[in-house]
């Protein structure tokens, strides 16, 4: 899918910017407005956000719905929330993943190695490289993670660091 989103715009890289950011919040697309769930977001303060102008914003708008496949898939995006700070605050545990993004089996390793120890898994964001800094897992749990566990963690295929918190 991000091929063919640099694809459509890559004569407009600001535009760029803005439908990676809608797909890394979630921020559909839908008659020619933008949304976070139901709410209609105004072009200027995304602008503002992202740090392009308004027009840029409406553009790139314009051009994702006159796109077949784009417009499909952006007016179908909903939003996920990310706890990891709130689980923090909240005494959860909450174990941060670097790996290469290509690795498959990853997240079975982990929750593997989770269940085994009997730690529940309350919620799981893995960040798409393409659209985000880095390759990401963030496992939310209903316990503490033991540090004991940091080894076992990194002997996972792929996996390059890890945080626990």
């Amino acid at each position: 899918m991000w091929g063919k989103i640099v694809e459509k715009f890559e004569r407009y890289p600001s535009q760029i910017a803005v439908a990676k950011e809608f797909l890394k919040l979630g921020i559909s697309v839908k008659n020619g407005k933008a949304y976070c769930g139901d709410i209609e977001l105004v072009p200027a303060k995304i602008a503002e956000a992202i740090g392009v102008d308004r027009k840029v914003v409406i553009s790139a708008i314009q051009n994702i719905e006159s796109d077949e496949e784009l417009r499909r898939v952006f007016s179908a995006l909903k939003p996920v929330a990310n706890i990891a700070e709130v689980a923090r605050i909240m005494g959860c545990g909450v174990l941060e993943v670097y790996a290469e993004s290509q690795k498959v089996g990853i997240v079975a390793a982990i929750a593997g190695i989770l269940a085994r120890e009997g730690i529940s898994i309350r919620y799981i964001l893995g960040e798409d490289p393409e659209i985000s800094v880095e390759s990401k897992l963030t496992v939310v749990t209903d316990s503490k993670i033991p540090g004991k566990l940091v080894d076992e963690f990194l002997k996972v295929d792929g996996v390059e660091k890890i945080l626990i918190s």
